[in-house]
């Protein structure tokens, strides 16, 4: 198989849509079959179509180099911090580690967007959850900036190399670890020896049996030793991620609390702004009150005044009639 090729494939086809990536894949493949490839082209056809999440993971890999590499400088932080148990330094990128991710989050749904596909709430988490992973674990951070993933990552919290994920179809599978030798049952010191199984000292006989014991007992050492170390550092890593979930549980208590203070400050001001407003109407409703109590003692004035001058109009009104009334008579 043509290493090159197929890295040479898979890097074209991750970088498809979903919805593409089918079509163009089974195109590739049968263009190897008819090279006469048939290992390559039974490798192309393997690899597997991108869920959603994946693929916009890819993308921001892909198209925002910035803040992968930002991402993934970030996650070499942390875990040196979390190897340190440095409470401040945790503290400061677990906040650093809360913006990028949101960051980046936002910047796929732009992508999504962009594309004309919608991101669920789900596709949004496993979003997160792979770039969170790719902070935790050296192995799931080298997957996310290759930008050839088929499916989220997730981390389990086991410390380094534990992401679990949905692995890049092209890369190839890992062997099983070999299992320690099974351990043989000690035989009892009551045990009875056979006749013909017992071995004067320092026969030749004997050494073979002695070898072969000193080999099985090194070896069962060996296992208890690497059995021993795995468990310490299960436990270290618990520890590291107790404190991780710690400082996480401070900085978000703290987020918490400077944003109620922040809420009860805006609060207080507006209550302030309120009864100093409400004063000021008080104030404007009094002056109103008093004005219109003045226009009317002034309009019952004017009412008077213009009852006297009707008044006063009749009047000489019929003086003047009386006149003429006179005149008429005398001519």
């Amino acid at each position: 198989m043509q290493d090159v090729d197929l890295a040479q494939a898979a890097s074209e086809l991750y970088g498809l849509s979903p919805d593409d990536f089918r079509a163009a894949r089974d195109e590739r493949a049968a263009q190897a079959r008819a090279a006469g490839d048939k290992d390559l082209a039974r490798a192309i056809a393997g690899l597997r179509r991108p869920v959603v999440s994946a693929w916009l993971v890819n993308m921001l890999a892909r198209e925002d180099a910035g803040q992968m590499g930002e991402l993934l400088r970030l996650g070499e932080s942390l875990r040196d911090a979390q190897e340190a148990l440095a409470g401040d330094r945790l503290r400061e990128l677990s906040a650093e580690r809360r913006r990028l991710v949101a960051a980046m989050v936002s910047e796929a749904k732009r992508l999504a967007a962009r594309e004309g596909r919608a991101v669920t709430l789900q596709v949004e988490r496993e979003v997160e959850a792979t770039l969170q992973a790719a902070l935790a674990d050296p192995g799931a951070a080298a997957e996310v900036a290759a930008g050839q993933l088929a499916g989220p990552l997730s981390y389990a919290g086991l410390g380094a190399g534990e992401a679990v994920a949905s692995r890049r179809a092209s890369a190839p599978s890992r062997p099983a670890l070999l299992a320690p030798p099974p351990r043989s049952a000690p035989t009892p010191a009551h045990a009875e020896i056979k006749p013909a199984e017992r071995k004067l000292p320092g026969s030749s006989a004997a050494q073979p049996d002695v070898a072969t014991r000193q080999e099985r007992e090194a070896a069962q050492r060996e296992a208890r030793e690497a059995a021993a170390a795995e468990r310490k550092e299960r436990e270290a890593a618990a520890v590291r991620q107790a404190v991780q979930d710690a400082v996480d549980a401070v900085a978000g208590a703290r987020a918490a609390l400077d944003a109620a203070d922040r809420e009860a400050t805006g609060a207080r001001a507006a209550q302030e702004a309120v009864r100093k407003r409400a004063e000021e109407l008080d104030r404007e409703l009094s002056e109103a009150l008093a004005e219109a109590s003045r226009a009317t003692r002034v309009l019952r004035e004017a009412q008077r005044s213009r009852d006297a001058a009707a008044r006063a109009l009749d009047a000489a009104s019929k003086r003047l009639e009386r006149a003429q009334q006179a005149a008429n008579r005398l001519g």
